[in-house]
């Protein structure tokens, strides 16, 4: 019996020794080896996946400026803060009633992370004007990300009681730095100006009064300094310009008188603006007469033919030089431009091939007279 019972414990202790079935652990050896499985799992892929929301874009603006006067440039710091350390494409567009964006592509510079500023110019023509909406979007790898809307505060716009010539312009200072006036056509004078602002905008620059034609045909600078070229094709019987600006340091008007003094009856050039190249010219000119002079001295006391040749040549170049206008054919669909600039205004499109008369040459253009009898500078390729 007791031998019986010291059986039983031994089978029992064996038993509770060895280990389990579903104890045995899976090596990582056996867990590469399991091959992958082709059922269909239907499950809700919201119960897989959680969408994580962009923390909101913050946008807020603020303007140094208290108050403006209408057609005074003022300009609205802008802030956007987004906890993303991420690069983003920043385009900024807007809604408003007479307001002029002077940049409206604005260059967005980063703080710190997730903090970009920038600065937009900004120019209001009524007192009443207004940004009804100001919106950030950001964009990554072409793909909407998220976008913000505001409407910001802008300073008082101050009106003025304009006078009747106001040229659409308030700055600290404005100077002609050259005018030239020369004949356009049998009834039209062309005369351009050299316009040089500081601290204002001549965007919306305009001269009143009964011209066929007037605008900027280059404007170069910033908000703070300005300079462009400006021309007026008028009537050949008007012989002054008159116009004002405001001056808001002041708070007064300037008067700005300008007159018609046609240098070029003979249809010269209407360009440059700036007298050093004229001034170059006629001493060239001088310097050649006085070589041809010397030259010929030279021949008459030793009788040296060799000055006379020299000589000779001076006068062919100097003829050559001052020559009359040569003739040649202008091309159809040819662009006649007031300046010699890619940019200048076009004032005429040929219909048809025509003779021209050609004045003179500028880098990549040739100033024409037109069978009309106006001028203008053409492309070189359109003289044939």
């Amino acid at each position: 019996m007791l031998r019986a019972i010291f059986i039983l414990i031994a089978i029992i202790s064996v038993g509770i020794s060895q280990p389990a079935p579903f104890e045995s652990r899976i090596t990582n050896e056996q867990i590469q080896g399991i091959a992958d499985t082709d059922e269909i799992i239907d499950i809700d892929p919201s119960l897989i996946y959680q969408n994580i929301d962009p923390v909101e874009l913050n946008l807020s603006s603020q303007s140094k400026d208290k108050s403006i006067y209408i057609y005074e440039p003022f300009n609205l710091n802008l802030t956007a803060k987004t906890d993303k350390v991420l690069d983003f494409d920043m385009n900024l567009t807007m809604r408003s009633n007479n307001i002029t964006w002077l940049n409206p592509k604005p260059l967005w510079s980063k703080k710190s992370a997730g903090v970009y500023e920038t600065t937009i110019w900004l120019l209001a023509s009524s007192s009443q004007s207004s940004i009804e909406s100001l919106t950030l979007t950001l964009n990554r790898n072409g793909m909407f990300f998220q976008n913000k809307t505001i409407k910001p505060d802008l300073p008082l716009i101050k009106s003025i009681e304009l006078k009747e010539n106001f040229a659409n312009f308030v700055g600290e200072d404005l100077k002609i730095e050259m005018i030239k006036s020369s004949k356009f056509n049998e009834y039209s004078n062309l005369t351009t100006i050299e316009l040089i602002s500081k601290n204002g905008n001549l965007t919306l620059f305009n001269i009143p009064g009964e011209f066929q034609k007037q605008g900027f045909d280059s404007l170069k600078g910033d908000f703070k300094n300005q300079n462009g070229i400006y021309f007026i094709i008028s009537d050949n019987n008007i012989t002054d310009i008159n116009f004002s600006y405001y001056n808001p340091i002041y708070n007064i008007f300037n008067d700005i008188n300008l007159t018609i003094n046609v240098q070029d009856s003979d249809l010269s050039t209407q360009v440059p603006l700036n007298p050093k190249e004229g001034e170059f010219k006629l001493y060239k000119d001088l310097s050649i007469y006085f070589a041809i002079i010397i030259f010929l001295v030279i021949f008459i006391w030793k009788k040296s033919y060799y000055s006379l040749v020299i000589a000779i040549a001076f006068i062919a170049y100097s003829l050559y030089d001052n020559k009359p206008f040569s003739d040649a054919k202008l091309k159809t669909d040819t662009k006649v431009r007031i300046l010699p600039t890619s940019n200048s205004t076009i004032f005429a499109i040929t219909t048809k091939e025509q003779d021209v008369k050609i004045i003179t040459k500028k880098d990549n253009y040739t100033k024409v007279i037109l069978q009309n009898q106006t001028i203008g500078w053409v492309e070189n390729e359109n003289i044939k």
